[in-house]
């Protein structure tokens, strides 16, 4: 199944989490055995410098100076502050990893949207 991160179709399911990172959990996995877009918006509750790591499995199409068994992203969000991070895909049986940048708080709503009957897993530790 195809996603483009506008699509929204009553067919979609939709699963929602809401974790502190940094704070109870440290590393939240995200699976599905469907294709999926997760949507990630974050809140920093330092009053310093934070953000959101993402790990996916490597690319399809990587760089030569991209090594390692994944491929990593940290998004900055400001101290106290909220931010809408985007979403980022996977395919079915794939996970993605979310945990904290530069040791602060931050508190994170995903929302995952994939095909209608998928099973959706949303781990941590």
């Amino acid at each position: 199944m195809w996603f483009s991160c506008k699509r929204k179709t009553s067919c979609d399911h939709i699963e929602r989490g809401y974790f502190g990172l940094g704070d109870h959990e440290h590393v939240v996995h995200i699976t599905s055995n469907e294709d999926f877009l997760l949507y990630i918006w974050a809140r920093n509750v330092e009053t310093s410098q934070g953000g959101v790591q993402i790990l996916t499995p490597p690319s399809q199409y990587r760089g030569s100076g991209s090594t390692g068994p994944q491929d990593g992203l940290v998004l900055d969000v400001p101290a106290q502050t909220g931010k809408d991070l985007g979403c980022v895909g996977a395919q079915g049986g794939e996970t993605i990893d979310i945990s904290n940048a530069f040791g602060a708080r931050v508190t994170v709503f995903l929302t995952v949207i994939t095909a209608n009957g998928a099973t959706v897993a949303m781990t941590w530790t």
